[in-house]
């Protein structure tokens, strides 16, 4: 299988309004990328697109909730008629949900699953096709530590998550022959603004858990960068799976090494943190 060439490659990332999006964006603008910055927040879409046009690269943003099927779809069309056949494929835009599984109406399983998995899911349906007629192209799914870290306190989360590492390594084995390479990222925890897009319920949702969780992210959090740096990497290198971090590396040892009693045991003691 062939790699991908960063520079002078279209490129597309969702959730590239802030975060690990946003620096996924401007990584691969510094890379040489051409960059489509897609976000549901348009401001925010269209404040990274400035960004990465300022590198010196083309650059177009645009509104989109990849939630929904026709709206990515339409946003396929689109960037083949504007900007002609993608070459990158970055699916980074996530929510979050904190809640023990009888908290969490099944409203929120909807949200969730829409935007973590199905929007992935729709934006590989909408721009997989192009890349395995052309014989080329390299899929970035974002998944996460947790999802092979399972919690008592995180099941909509660490679920859907783990469906998308599922996804990329089917996908990845599923177009190898076919010269388009599939890579996930398994970030650990990273400083972003994914708090201000996560439902916090039940015990969850009590004031001194919320700003625990708040207090990790923002104080031990790591930097976006080094995401986007992992990610880049999986591009050129043709990675499979990429843990971030070293609590998600850890993570991903003990999910392969350890005993199940023992990782059944730590799921139950995420519910009896301070």
């Amino acid at each position: 299988m062939g790699r991908v060439d960063i520079p002078g490659s279209l490129a597309l990332v969702t959730g590239a309004g802030s975060g690990i999006g946003r620096a996924t964006a401007l990584a691969l603008a510094d890379a040489g990328a051409r960059v489509l910055a897609v976000d549901i927040d348009r401001e925010g879409a269209e404040k990274t697109s400035a960004a990465c046009a300022e590198r010196g690269v083309e650059s177009a943003a645009y509104e989109v909730d990849i939630a929904n099927r026709a709206d990515v779809a339409s946003l396929a069309d689109r960037v083949q008629n504007e900007h002609g056949p993608l070459d990158i494929l970055i699916n980074n835009a996530g929510v979050g949900m904190s809640a023990r599984f009888l908290a969490m109406p099944l409203e929120d399983w909807d949200w969730i699953v829409s935007i973590n998995l199905m929007g992935a899911i729709y934006m590989c349906q909408a721009f997989g096709p192009q890349m395995v007629s052309r014989g080329r192209g390299h899929v970035v799914n974002i998944s996460s530590g947790l999802g092979y870290t399972p919690t008592a306190t995180e099941p909509g989360y660490g679920t859907t998550k783990a469906a998308v590492l599922a996804f990329s390594r089917s996908l990845r084995a599923d177009w190898h022959d076919h010269g388009v390479g599939v890579s996930a990222i398994c970030p650990g925890v990273i400083n972003t603004p994914i708090i201000s897009h996560t439902r916090f319920r039940g015990e969850e949702a009590a004031p001194d858990r919320v700003a625990h969780v708040k207090d990790l992210f923002s104080k031990r959090g790591h930097p976006p960068e080094i995401v986007a740096k992992a990610v880049l990497s999986a591009v050129r290198e043709n990675k499979s799976v990429v843990p971030v971090g070293v609590e998600s590396r850890i993570g991903w040892y003990i999910s392969r090494w350890a005993p199940v009693r023992f990782t059944d045991w730590m799921a139950r003691m995420s519910a009896r943190r301070v």
